[in-house]
């Protein structure tokens, strides 16, 4: 069978695939879906180089559902991912997809939730497995989940599960599958860890890449605002009345930044919620369904907790924070302007913020236009102007009769003006917070580089601590925040062998990691630290 979406022809083998994806709403193919599909059916591994958003799951889905087996009782496929939030989502979208196939059994596996209960849902054997690499590990060790007969095995978001240390597990992973299967990776950079992945564990992969020079999506308008940390939410406030965007997604750098933004959006009146890796798995999957389906507005997040996510219909992307990382900025703003539609990414730059907004101007390649807050005579002119708008289209479109008897009486009581006045007050936002007066647009000098001239320079360390000493990337994570201080998304790159372990940092922090990572002890042995040697 041939199935055209917008002028794009693709063979298909399964009319119930067909079926599933008109009811969809698939009106036209992706690029990454145009020339991935096609070579996973002929049985090539396949290299997607593609950012968050662009369709892979349906990439990947479409072809392995036609050539599954539902009557056998052995694991055929598994999807790894790098959170429990993303892993949940694929596990949606293959089941939409395979809607119409009454045997088709899938599973999530992940850490957050009982593990018992994944047990329960291991014993009906499905064929499908997506799951995030750590728990997947401790299913396997359990041997509940065997992986001798798989035909499909897929990375979805390499990369991101790199910069979280899962690399040693995805390799455990892979030693325990079958030689003979067909293997589909995707990811937004190939850093040298995935490039080794690639080269030990796929037969001559096809490699498909629709990220030119790592350039930021063009359907996103992109401006930077110079304001006060003190007025950011202000800020937020008055760019939210002039764009009144349906769904915004709000970043922040800290899980302590998301809560105090959150609280303050409330106090503002709008109806807003949070995620963080503080929060509850249930809670957060709770929280991420509202905004899904609307019933939430805003969604204040960091980095972790979002990654991954595709969520549609978001129509700006705040940066509260400039990200610490200029390839973040990519990431964050990539959940807007999803597959054609338009987007807006407006970024708050505080005077300490100019030299990583000077990293992202470099990365990224793509023009970030410098825009000023709106006033507060602004918002009031377009807040009256889009309420007008309103009030004409409710009289022009929509049967209000049923308020005939109401508005008769309140018009004989009342003076017209005054009661259209009330109405008008009674739909404003509930503002219960400091307000600010006047403009708040500051100007800053771009000219204070010599205090972090190494600013995008990164240096690589040598720990004399391994495997040997119990170390994985995911503790040595956990004591390079402890001992130094450094936020999780300052530490880059890191490889742990039996007797050293190696990360990178950015070079300014180089004393303070130097200082605090000498003469301590882990797992009986005495830290000593060094500069690495390129090669490392």
């Amino acid at each position: 069978m041939l199935l055209q979406k917008g002028g794009i022809i693709i063979q298909y083998n399964n009319q119930k695939i067909e079926q599933a994806l008109t009811e969809m709403g698939f009106d036209e193919f992706t690029p990454i879906q145009t020339q991935t599909i096609p070579l996973i059916q002929e049985g090539h591994d396949v290299i997607g180089h593609s950012q968050t958003g662009t369709g892979k799951t349906a990439a990947f889905a479409i072809p392995m559902l036609e050539q599954l087996d539902f009557e056998s009782d052995k694991i055929q496929a598994i999807i790894l991912c790098p959170t429990r939030e993303l892993a949940v989502q694929v596990k949606g979208e293959i089941d939409r997809i395979g809607t119409y196939f009454p045997h088709l059994k899938t599973l999530a596996v992940y850490g957050g939730e009982s593990i018992h209960k994944q047990i329960q849902g291991l014993k009906h054997k499905p064929q499908i497995i997506v799951g995030t690499p750590g728990r997947t590990i401790d299913h396997i060790n359990r041997k509940l989940i065997r992986l001798g007969h798989v035909k499909y095995f897929v990375l979805d978001e390499a990369d991101e599960m790199l910069k979280m240390g899962f690399i040693e597990d995805i390799e455990t992973i892979l030693e325990a599958t079958n030689k003979d299967k067909q293997m589909v990776m995707f990811s937004a950079t190939m850093a040298k860890p995935i490039i080794r992945i690639t080269k030990r564990y796929m037969n001559n992969p096809k490699l498909i890449s629709v990220i030119t020079d790592e350039e930021t999506n063009k359907d996103i308008t992109q401006y930077y605002y110079q304001v006060q940390d003190k007025n950011k939410v202000e800020a937020i406030g008055r760019l939210l009345h002039v764009y009144n965007p349906k769904l915004t997604l709000i970043f922040c750098n800290t899980k302590r930044k998301v809560d105090t933004v959150t609280r303050e959006l409330t106090k503002k009146g709008y109806n807003v919620d949070k995620i963080h890796g503080d929060l509850q798995q249930t809670a957060r999957l709770h929280v991420l369904d509202k905004f899904h389906t609307g019933v939430l507005d805003l969604l204040v997040a960091t980095d972790v907790a979002a990654r991954g996510l595709d969520i549609k219909n978001v129509e700006a992307v705040i940066n509260y924070d400039v990200p610490e990382k200029a390839e973040f900025y990519v990431h964050r703003i990539g959940r807007t302007g999803r597959i054609g539609n338009k987007g807006y990414s407006f970024t708050l730059v505080s005077r300490k913020d100019l030299g990583n907004l000077e990293e992202i101007f470099t990365f990224t390649k793509s023009t970030i236009k410098k825009r000023n807050i709106p006033t507060p005579e602004k918002v009031i002119s377009v807040r009256q102007q889009k309420q007008a708008e309103e009030v004409h289209d409710i009289i022009t479109n929509i049967n209000t009769n049923p308020h005939f008897d109401l508005a008769s009486q309140l018009l004989n009581e009342n003076d017209a003006t005054d009661v259209v006045q009330a109405l008008l007050h009674k739909l404003s936002k509930n503002d219960s917070s400091n307000k600010v007066n006047g403009d708040i647009n500051e100007s800053f000098q771009k000219g204070h580089k010599n205090k972090s001239s190494d600013k995008g320079q990164m240096t690589r360390y040598h720990l004399n601590v391994g495997k040997v000493q119990g170390v994985t990337p995911k503790s040595l994570s956990q004591l390079i925040m402890k001992k130094t201080k450094l936020h999780n998304s300052q530490i880059d790159q890191i490889y742990v062998t039996r007797t050293s372990a190696f990360f990178s940092t950015k070079s300014s922090k180089m004393n303070q990691v130097m200082k605090n990572l000498s003469n301590i002890t882990v797992g009986g042995k005495r830290t000593s630290i060094r500069l690495a040697k390129e090669q490392q």
